[in-house]
C-alpha cells in the first residue's frame, strides 16, 4: 500500500479513513513479523551460546544464558569471539560484522516496541513516537516498505549466525 504520488486534495474523509485502516492493518502485521523475526535471532544467538565448545557445557551454559538480555548475549558472544578468533581473521572480522549489526537492529527494534504507534495515512506514514506525552518526545517516521526492508534485514542477520555457526563453530 505504497503511495503511487502525492496525497490527493480531493481525497473523501472516507477514502482517507478506508487508507488509514489499510495501512494500519499492514503495519500491524509488519511489526508482528518484526518481532518473530526478532526473536528467531534472540533464540538461535542462545542455542549457539549454549552449544560453545562442541556443546560439551551445554547444561552450564543453558543455566548461564537463561533470561540474559539480547545484549548480554551479545557481549557474551563479543567476548567469545575475541578469546578464540585471531584478529584481523575473516571469520572475527564477520562475526564482529554480525555482532554490530544486531546491536543496531537492537536499537531499532527496542525503539519502536517502547514508542507509541499512528498512522499518517495522508502523507503515507506510519508514525512511532517515544516519550512521555506531556514531556520531550521523539518522532520516527516510516513507510511501509521501511518497516518491511527491517523485516528482510532481521532474516538476513538471523540467516547470516546459521552461517557463522555452520562455517565456524565456535
Amino acid at each position: 500500500m505504497e503511495p503511487n504520488s502525492t496525497p490527493d486534495p480531493l481525497e473523501t474523509v472516507g477514502q482517507l479513513m478506508a487508507r488509514q485502516e489499510a495501512m494500519q492493518a499492514e503495519a500491524a502485521s509488519l511489526l508482528g513479523q518484526m518481532l518473530f523475526a526478532f526473536s528467531n535471532i534472540d533464540l538461535n544467538l542462545g542455542l549457539c551460546l549454549a552449544s560453545l565448545d562442541n556443546g560439551t557445557k551445554l547444561k552450564t551454559l543453558s543455566n548461564l544464558i537463561k533470561g540474559q538480555s539480547i545484549y548480554t548475549k551479545l557481549k557474551t558472544l563479543s567476548a567469545r569471539v575475541a578469546e578464540k578468533l585471531p584478529a584481523g581473521s575473516k571469520h572475527r572480522a564477520d562475526y564482529e560484522h554480525w555482532i554490530k549489526h544486531v546491536h543496531a537492529a537492537r536499537g531499532r527494534r527496542n525503539q519502536m516496541v517502547h514508542g507509541r504507534w499512528g498512522v499518517e495515512a495522508r502523507r503515507h506514514k506510519i508514525v512511532n513516537v517515544i516519550g512521555h506525552p506531556c514531556g520531550t518526545q521523539k518522532c520516527f517516521e516510516y513507510s511501509l516498505t521501511e518497516l518491511a526492508a527491517f523485516n528482510k534485514e532481521l532474516c538476513a542477520l538471523a540467516q547470516e549466525l546459521a552461517r557463522l555457526r555452520t562455517y565456524c563453530p565456535l
